[in-house]
């Protein structure tokens, strides 16, 4: 069979299979598999398929036809400028968490040495963007799961990192506690537990439920506690950052309102959806200065 026609009948298995970007999936199926970049499957198109790599190549299209996720099948995610290793350890990047990494990066434009960390950090791929961006940062990363910081390292690492940003397991901000910090950026937990049925399969049945569901299936607790822990560690007038879900704006803006913070902005998405709130410390920050921590 040439390159061609099994991309043609890989994208109808896929597509039968209610997938939306069945002819993308199956392509970047076939050039993982192959090692090709996207000419290659041009120039190629005619050429037949040794059978092992057919045989290979239709076993991971009927893996992705039961909704595993692309990302596990190749095991690697693109985010921001990046390409994160996954699995089912940690969240897959999703494309509307770049507009945290965005707003962090313009928020530290004035600062040297900012101190950043990562709350929640799964993959990395929010602390190893802003690393990547700011040489001079200082940046930390809190995961609750050994399994996921593994991964996280592995990405630093990979990406030259590994000296520059500094791992730390447990809950939340429990591990900074005694550092000064200039921000805090995070993408928590915010499925209700009533939500999750409603998801896509590929998130709702392999992305890690602890990553989605907050514990007892409160999907503001987490925004009440970062709030609360922020409070210690942010220096005056520093930020808070967090991604959110449709229709928490309003109490997420409460909460951080209720804790002393100061909300600066909302930044909506592309499909124009409330998606990070930026919330400032109680007092003033100096805008030059240098990171201690």
């Amino acid at each position: 069979m040439t390159v061609g026609a099994a991309l043609a009948r890989a994208a109808a298995v896929l597509g039968d299979a209610g997938i939306a970007t069945a002819r993308l999936d199956a392509e970047l199926l076939l050039r993982h598999l192959a090692g090709w970049d996207a000419a290659a499957l041009i120039v190629r198109s005619n050429d037949e398929l040794p059978h092992e790599t057919l045989d290979r190549f239709e076993q991971l299209v009927a893996e992705r036809a039961r909704r595993r996720p692309l990302q596990h099948l190749t095991g690697v995610a693109h985010f921001w400028r990046h390409e994160f290793r996954v699995t089912p350890d940690v969240l897959i990047p999703r494309p509307e968490t770049e507009h945290l990494v965005e707003a962090a990066l313009e928020w530290m434009r004035p600062f040297e040495r900012p101190v950043v960390v990562d709350v929640g950090t799964g993959s990395g791929s929010i602390a190893l963007s802003l690393a990547a961006e700011r040489p001079d940062a200082i940046v930390h990363a809190v995961d609750l799961s050994p399994a996921a910081l593994a991964i996280a390292s592995h990405n630093a690492a990979r990406l030259g990192l590994g000296e520059r940003v500094h791992f730390h397991e447990g809950d939340l901000l429990a591990p900074m506690r005694g550092h000064t910090v200039d921000l805090i950026a995070s993408n928590p937990p915010y499925v209700g537990a009533d939500e999750v049925e409603a998801l896509a399969p590929e998130v709702r049945d392999h992305d890690p439920r602890t990553a989605l569901v907050p514990p007892g299936g409160d999907r503001f607790s987490i925004y009440r506690r970062l709030a609360t822990g922020g409070r210690d560690v942010l220096r005056p007038g520093g930020a808070l950052m967090v991604e959110i879900g449709q229709g928490m704006e309003g109490e997420v803006s409460r909460i951080f309102e209720a804790a002393g913070f100061r909300v600066e902005r909302v930044i909506r998405d592309l499909q124009s959806i409330p998606r990070v709130v930026i919330a400032s410390a109680p007092g003033r920050g100096n805008s030059t200065r240098s990171g201690t921590s």
